[in-house]
This record gives C-alpha cells, structure tokens and sequence, in this order.
C-alpha cells in the first residue's frame, strides 16, 4: 500500500471513529438513563442484550459506586495526624512547579545549562535529546469531513475494501 493509500484509509477511519464514539456516547447515556428508570420502577439492575435473531450477546448492569473516605479540610486532617501520628507527618521542600516551568522555558538547549543572565551553569540541569516523531495531526480540510462521508455514502469509497472486517460474510 502507498503512502497515499494510508494517509486516505487514517482520513476515513478518523471520520468513521468520531462517528462510532458520537453515537456511543449518546446510546451510552440514553442506556444508563434506561437502567437507572428500570432500578427506580422495577428494582431491575441489569439487562441482557440479545441481537435481532435473540442470540445473547452482552448483559448490562448498574455499576454502584462505593462510599469513599476524602479529606474535606487538609488543614484539619494535618493537625490531627500531626498530633496522633506525628512520623506520617512530612515537610516538604521545592522548587514551585509554575515557576519552574517559565524559568525552563526561557533556557537554552546547550549543555551545560547555563544560567541566561550571568552565564553560569546550573547545577541538576541536562538536556534531552529530541526523540523520533512518534506522531501525526490530521487535520481534515473545510468540507472534508462531509465529502468523505458522501463518498461512503454513494459508494465512490468502498468501507469493505478500506477496512475489511473479519467474521462477517459476503453478500
């Protein structure tokens, strides 16, 4: 397959995707507010999903979250470790992480790191070499999305040939 090929199939398959996660997302939410009427007007928890034909293929079932312990008051809770469990206690020392960043920011990509004002190299600091892409945007065009999904939609892109799908039979 050219490089054309792929670029063509990832442009159609990322349509395709937003278009599977779209409508999961909906059917997911309308499913859950299904369970949760069914628990409150028949104490029913889950149901079973069966193809067209009854075949079962799936149960769904209302996951019911655990209560959790969380501190409200950090303030509170440390005071009250502090005096009952005083070894759990830690005082910690760094560097602000906001102004850590700014500051690594304005450095130069030289070794050794050097302070840019009075040149002197600062200790604890490297560089890492760039690495390999290991990615890709694809950014459709205006318009691309629709065409694409005309060209599934009148067959001028055949989805059987872009994407074989395996278990299934031919027409």
């Amino acid at each position: 397959m050219s490089l054309k090929e792929h670029a063509t199939r990832v442009a159609v398959l990322r349509v395709l995707r937003d278009a599977v996660d779209a409508e999961y997302q909906t059917e997911r939410h309308e499913v859950l507010e299904g369970l949760r009427a069914a628990r409150a007007e028949l104490n029913l928890k889950s149901v079973r999903v069966a193809l067209p034909d009854d075949t079962p293929v799936a149960t769904l079932t209302l996951v019911d979250p655990k209560p959790t312990v969380v501190v409200v008051d950090e303030e509170a809770f440390t005071a009250w470790v502090a005096e009952n469990h005083p070894g759990e206690v830690e005082t910690l020392v760094r560097v602000r992480p906001s102004w850590q960043r700014q500051f690594l920011v304005r450095l130069t990509c030289l070794e050794p790191v050097a302070d840019p004002y009075t040149g002197e190299a600062i200790p604890g600091l490297g560089v890492l070499s760039a690495s390999e892409p290991r990615s890709f945007s694809l950014r459709p065009l205006p318009g691309g999305r629709e065409r694409i999904a005309r060209a599934l939609h009148i067959g001028t892109l055949d989805l059987r040939r872009l994407l074989p799908l395996e278990g299934g039979e031919d027409p």
